[in-house]
């Protein structure tokens, strides 16, 4: 194992994502961890954009307000 330890980023009362030792990047969002291979970390972040890119289309658009898109999905 490999001594690396490293913040990529951080959200001070949010999250963090880590890569350490195992070569795994570590995504943490309040209580929740997902360990992933990087190659899955990217996959994810590129997932993540595009959703965003669809939900600032809705917006736009006036579908959706700022404030409903922010709103915790239902249960």
């Amino acid at each position: 194992m490999s001594d690396i330890n490293v913040v990529l980023a951080e959200r001070g009362g949010f999250g963090a994502v880590r890569l350490c030792g195992c070569k795994s990047v570590h995504l943490s969002v309040g209580p929740v961890t997902l360990n992933m291979d990087p190659e899955v970390f990217a996959q994810t972040a590129i997932l993540i954009r595009q959703a965003m890119e669809s939900l600032a289309v809705i917006v736009a658009s006036g579908e959706l307000s700022e404030e409903q898109a922010a709103c915790p999905m239902p249960n």
